[in-house]
């Protein structure tokens, strides 16, 4: 098995791009965890791979663009189109991680590591000052995935990782934060971050929670701001009325998210169909699942 067969067979499940970056220690995310507040999703992360499984050679690091949602309006809550896409995303990966088990690999799906600073050091883009990964095919709105695996990664020259959308420093994103996560240094205080509140569970301070409006989960208004984004396709969102969401029972929660699922799938055909389109490709080409931006 090499890297350029799981390119394809990560391609192949629906992921738009795939490249292996080196099993090294993430000393540098370590220690700017450890000076940050602590955050439940920091909490889980791991930094030494190959620590954890001697097994371990190289992190997948595999790309599943989305499309964003137009804002809703009214009484229905909002839920940011990277949950969807990520749910897809995972599943894809376990499907991925069956397959090389299969043939006789190591691989372990949605391991927990720095996942944007092994997309970096995989050549697949920068980090921007929202703290998000930059690419140049998608911009920021990608979900990143990382699976473990045995296969040696192909050596990325140092030009491989610098090239592409760079942030530009504009200073948008700061200026539209609206809880003041950042500044002109960057994501400074992801405490603040009203994603992260949503995320935690933990009860969020009076004076942000009109400023979350009818957000239920994610907020992505640094993005929807960003310069470096390439011209959206916006996409119906999974809008939530509130009425429905605090008198349903179990068997109405459990309906609902199945017409999620069933909704985001739909809506990576239909990209995936669009994306065939302009480039020319015969039918059944296009990859389903690879939602261009």
């Amino acid at each position: 098995m090499d890297a350029q067969t799981l390119r394809a067979w990560a391609q192949a499940l629906g992921f738009a791009k795939a490249a292996l970056c080196p099993a090294a220690a993430f000393e540098q995310a370590k220690q700017i965890v450890s000076r940050q507040a602590p955050l439940a999703e920091r909490r889980q992360l791991r930094f030494e791979p190959k620590t954890d499984d001697l097994r371990t050679k190289s992190l997948a690091v595999l790309l599943w663009p989305y499309a964003p949602a137009y804002l809703t309006q009214g009484e229905a809550l909002f839920v940011d189109s990277y949950y969807t896409a990520s749910n897809l995303a995972y599943h894809a990966a376990k499907r991925l991680e069956e397959r090389l088990t299969a043939a006789g690999c190591f691989a372990k799906a949605n391991v927990s590591y720095p996942a944007k600073e092994a997309a970096v050091r995989a050549g697949l883009g920068r980090i921007g000052k929202n703290s998000l990964l930059i690419t140049p095919e998608f911009g920021t709105r990608v979900v990143i995935i990382l699976l473990a695996t045995d296969i040696a990664c192909d050596p990325i020259e140092k030009e491989t990782c610098e090239k592409g959308m760079g942030c530009l420093g504009c200073g948008r994103c700061a200026a539209a934060c609206p809880s003041g996560a950042m500044d002109e240094q960057g994501l400074t205080h992801p405490e603040r971050c009203l994603r992260n509140f949503m995320m935690e569970g933990n009860v969020t301070p009076e004076p942000l929670r009109k400023k979350m409006g009818m957000r239920l989960l994610g907020c992505d208004i640094c993005q929807r701001v960003c310069p470096m984004q390439p011209e959206p396709v916006q996409t119906a969102p999974i809008a939530i009325r509130l009425d429905e969401l605090v008198t349903a029972d179990a068997t109405g929660h459990a309906d609902r998210a199945q017409r999620c699922k069933a909704s985001a799938r739909a809506r990576a055909g239909c990209a995936a169909r669009r994306e065939q389109r302009q480039r020319g490709l015969p039918a059944g080409a296009a990859r389903v699942g690879a939602v261009p931006v």
